[in-house]
């Protein structure tokens, strides 16, 4: 019995060991090629591992894309807000951590410009973008109710404007950064500085003019 229930553990561990290595393969495979031109041989082939043993795990290439950004996402660090600082000053960190993560190399980094720019808008992996975008939408309201709460911002604020600014700073930082031709260090200096920059924006004085 012991032996039996050792054997089935060794199996189950073995076929959890398969199926990370096709997905780490995957990760390569599809930030390189795409979704569309990516195929099950090109993941086996990155996996050293046979077709037959990838089918074994996955139907399909839409399969092992969605099992492997469901398993990145997942395991991305939460950012962790430092109570030390203001929420406004919290709110710049977390800027900062999202640009990093769209631009220094990573698992994450891999999954994400495969879902923003290689899924060919697959239904299933657009939810799985949504679900990433949601999340960070819910990451800076949490940041700004807090912001709103300690008076950093005024009450009567706009919040769903302020929300969408705090996205677009985001997405604008990543573009000056990831398509500058700046050095290593000037590229996170500049970020922090932009940040920052556009942040301080939120407490002046707003016109709806």
């Amino acid at each position: 019995m012991i032996r039996l229930e050792i054997m089935a553990r060794k199996t189950k561990e073995d076929a959890q060991k398969s199926r990370d290595q096709i997905l780490d393969a995957a990760e390569h495979v599809f930030y390189r090629k795409g979704f569309t031109l990516a195929t099950m041989a090109d993941i086996a082939e990155a996996a050293q591992l046979s077709r037959g043993a990838v089918y074994g795990h996955y139907k399909g290439k839409l399969e092992v894309a969605t099992a492997m950004a469901e398993r990145v996402i997942q395991q991305a660090s939460p950012f962790q807000a430092d109570p030390v600082l203001s929420a406004l000053a919290n709110l710049k960190h977390y800027c900062l951590q999202e640009v990093r993560s769209y631009i220094e190399p990573s698992s994450i980094q891999r999954v994400l410009f495969f879902l923003y720019v290689g899924i060919d808008d697959s239904p299933e992996l657009l939810q799985l973008r949504f679900s990433w975008e949601k999340k960070r939408i819910t990451q800076i309201s949490q940041l700004l109710s807090q912001a709103i709460a300690n008076q950093e911002l005024p009450a009567d604020i706009d919040f769903d404007l302020i929300s969408l600014y705090c996205q677009s700073v985001i997405e604008g930082v990543f573009s000056v950064v990831y398509f500058g031709s700046m050095s290593e260090n000037e590229r996170w200096q500049r970020a922090e500085q932009l940040c920052t920059y556009s942040l301080q924006r939120l407490s002046l004085p707003f016109s709806h003019a």
